[in-house]
């Protein structure tokens, strides 16, 4: 048998291939080698591939009833923090801050007195009936031999008062530019800090070990797999978060593909004297674009320009905030140096900006380093999230060519939080899906998670639907099942540079997903309980359900 007729590693034999090629009508079969789709058949030409496919080492999956389309591609996702969120106190089912104290509490049984415990970051506070967040003084009801931290999302933390003190927050501690120190009617702290204020934490926070680290990373992963996603852009990685990643890879651990996100601070920039030496010392640690193996590699840097529902840059004042419109965490000029120095070194940039004065800053300074370097290629200078964004500024990003990552998961599983800082006008306009692809801007789909609600389907839903936590949220934003879909999958591809998106035709990556109901014809609400049966990352299979 010659190469072009060798036995496929994987025959996938279903009723409808939902190949996602411009033009083609679905197929029914495809085949995979070597990690690539090698051949797709449509049902006049299924059984010749699926007889000249098939050896004695090639894993034949046949089911008239399998939907297949490729795996999902969540542009905006935290595998390293959901990992990490594995090895943490389970606080996400606390519904009272008893509840949430006893967690810690029971973890600190457990525990050496002296040593750290972390939470997991996936709670928010109105989950809980005090509708607030725990205090210090509460987590020093669970323990006072321990330093505790309990992780909200990326942007907040609550410390008890051994954790305030080993990171030196006391009453004397001024307030930080670009963060937020919780205080009481005395000046002192209550233990909530907030963007740049938990820097200090961070540095005195001792990592996982990286063991631990690759268990909840693996763990984590395979959650993943099994609802489809193949690839996942994890946009806050630490150089020693990156160097437990290889690990990981190198092990098997990984169950999905994960392009990483160096995380980019103004404080981390400083420490090393300028971008460009700060690129310097990346890259003297083998970190740079492209660099990985297998599943793993380094997509770019991330900057984060404003905070998220608290701390949001606005134009207008805050619901719950009349005084208050949100921080900046970067000075323009430090931010289009950041971008212009990395344009010209070839790092890509992924940058957060939530509220819509982040978003017209952020657009004004990509604008500066295309006048000063010229016209960028797409994916080089991302906006991550751009929430709530003006029509005016969608006119722009759609000139610039910048590509914008977008997470309906965010606005449904924070729904009633943004409805309170932000008031209904603002929230239901968070991403406005259908102005943005009507306006051409390149955008990509994802989740945030784990702050963001994990479940493809549960985004397909959410995107056409609008349907949130809080209600039907700005339905006029809604996009059809088919630009939903492919905003999950082929949009995502392309921004992680694969020449065929997320098309499963011949010579592409072997990333799929398969269901028993079709995602894009079923009912609405039967979205939300579809469940894959088989995921398969570079032709291997990664999920299968049986029976």
């Amino acid at each position: 048998m010659t190469r072009e007729h060798a036995a496929a590693d994987l025959v996938v034999h279903g009723g409808t291939v939902h190949h996602l090629a411009d033009g083609t009508p679905p197929a029914t079969t495809l085949a995979v080698r070597d990690g690539l789709v090698v051949a797709v058949a449509g049902p006049d030409a299924a059984q010749d591939l699926l007889q000249r496919s098939t050896g004695p080492g090639t894993t034949v999956v046949v089911d008239p009833d399998l939907v297949v389309l490729p795996a999902f591609v969540d542009t905006h996702n935290h595998l390293m923090l959901a990992g990490r969120n594995v090895l943490g106190v389970p606080v996400a089912d606390a519904r009272d801050i008893g509840e949430f104290v006893a967690a810690v509490r029971q973890r600190a049984a457990r525990t050496p007195p002296g040593q750290w415990i972390v939470t997991g970051a996936e709670w928010h506070e109105m989950q809980l009936a005090e509708r607030r967040m725990p205090t210090a003084a509460e987590l020093d009801a669970a323990t006072t031999e321990h330093p505790v931290v309990a992780l909200r999302g990326g942007h907040n933390a609550v410390l008890n008062s051994a954790a305030l003190r080993q990171a030196g927050i006391g009453p004397a501690t001024s307030d930080v530019p670009a963060g937020f120190i919780a205080r009481d009617g005395s000046g002192r702290p209550t233990g909530w800090l907030q963007d740049a204020a938990l820097e200090p934490v961070l540095r005195v926070l001792p990592p996982p070990a990286a063991e631990d680290l690759m268990r909840g990373l693996a763990q984590a992963s395979a959650h993943y797999a099994a609802l489809g996603i193949g690839t996942v852009r994890d946009p806050a990685v630490s150089p020693a978060e990156w160097r437990t990643y290889r690990t990981a890879e190198a092990a098997g651990q990984l169950r999905v593909r994960s392009q990483s996100m160096i995380m980019t601070t103004p404080s981390t920039v400083a420490a090393t004297g300028s971008f460009s030496a700060y690129l310097d010392s990346l890259e003297a640690q083998g970190i740079a674009p492209g660099a990985g193996q297998g599943r793993l590699h380094v997509w770019g840097l991330k900057l984060v320009l404003d905070g998220g529902v608290e701390a949001a840059a606005l134009e207008e004042p805050y619901a719950d905030r009349p005084d208050f419109r949100g921080e900046l965490l970067w000075e323009r000029p430090d931010l289009v140096e950041a971008l212009a120095c990395s344009v010209q070194r070839g790092w890509p940039v992924g940058t957060h900006a939530f509220g819509d004065r982040a978003v017209g800053v952020l657009l004004d300074a990509v604008a500066t380093v295309v006048e000063r370097t010229g016209p960028v290629c797409e994916g080089m200078l991302v906006v991550e999230h751009a929430g709530l964004i003006a029509a005016d500024r969608v006119a722009q990003a759609a000139a610039l060519g910048v590509h914008l990552t977008v997470q309906q998961a965010l606005l449904d599983g924070l729904a009633r939080p943004l409805l309170a800082a932000w008031g209904p006008g603002r929230t239901a306009g968070l991403f406005p899906l259908r102005a943005l692809v009507d306006a051409g801007v390149p955008i990509s789909a994802g989740t945030d998670h784990p702050i963001g609600p994990l479940n493809p389907m549960r985004g397909l839903h959410g995107m056409t639907t609008r349907r949130t936590t809080g209600g039907v949220l700005g339905p006029e934003h809604a996009v059809t099942r088919t630009e939903a879909l492919r905003l999950y999958t082929h949009a995502g591809a392309r921004l992680l540079g694969r020449p065929h998106g997320a098309s499963l035709v011949a010579g592409a990556p072997a990333d799929l997903v398969a269901y028993r109901s079709d995602p894009l014809t079923c009912p609405t609400e039967d979205l939300l309980e579809l469940a894959p049966v088989l995921t398969v990352v570079g032709g291997e299979v990664v999920h299968r359900v049986d029976g």
